[in-house]
């Protein structure tokens, strides 16, 4: 594989999960290390960050939405992403800082070069490598889901804008994005990630 960071973005329902394992499961039958991680969670710390901002029992305004994201990401990734790359394992993430300037920045209105600042912060410029993302019709995206959580059940409006959020980044970071048609199939999908990062998946 091309990279040791490589995260996978999208709106709600857009089925980043089935390719990350995908994923996973070819690096892991070429002998490759990896591992995955989510965020929010994917330490102590994160997990219960991911129980303020997902649950629907608190109300969180959009700063302090932005705020909580920038902590528990700034802490899985000096505790867990940089000290695993070090090892030599291959991290993958379901979603990362991207996610913040299109759903924070952009979706809540706080400003997409306002949210990008503070999450360089927040990760002290340690950004994915390559980002995998995964574009589709928030109106399918969300018929998928089966039971959603706070963020995952805003309106459609919104994900339009987060949507658009993914898009911009997509375009300014050109050469570090791979758009994939998320309601295509999932093994040709999978392929076409394979190819962009250089990884074998004849086996």
């Amino acid at each position: 594989m091309i990279c040791n960071y490589l995260a996978f973005e999208g709106i709600d329902g857009s089925g980043k999960s089935s390719l990350i394992k995908g994923l996973s499961e070819v690096l892991s039958n070429q002998q490759v290390e990896n591992k995955i991680v989510r965020e929010p969670g994917g330490t102590k710390v994160g997990e219960g960050v991911r129980e303020l901002l997902l649950s629907h029992d608190y109300e969180v305004d959009a700063l302090t939405e932005a705020l909580l994201f920038c902590s528990q990401r700034s802490q899985l990734v000096s505790e867990v992403i940089k000290p695993e790359i070090n090892k030599g394992t291959k991290i993958l993430s379901d979603r990362s800082a991207y996610s913040s300037v299109a759903y924070q920045g952009v979706g809540r209105g706080l400003g997409y070069e306002t949210i990008y600042q503070l999450n360089d912060i927040a990760v002290n410029s340690f950004w994915p490598e390559k980002v995998v993302l995964l574009d589709i019709d928030p109106k399918i995206s969300l018929s998928r889901q089966k039971i959603a959580d706070r963020i995952g059940s805003d309106k459609v409006d919104f994900f339009n804008n987060v949507r658009e959020g993914y898009l911009r980044l997509a375009e300014q970071f050109d050469n570090n994005f791979l758009i994939i048609n998320a309601e295509e199939d999932l093994k040709q999908n999978l392929q076409r990630i394979c190819t962009w990062l250089k990884v074998d998946n004849s086996k």
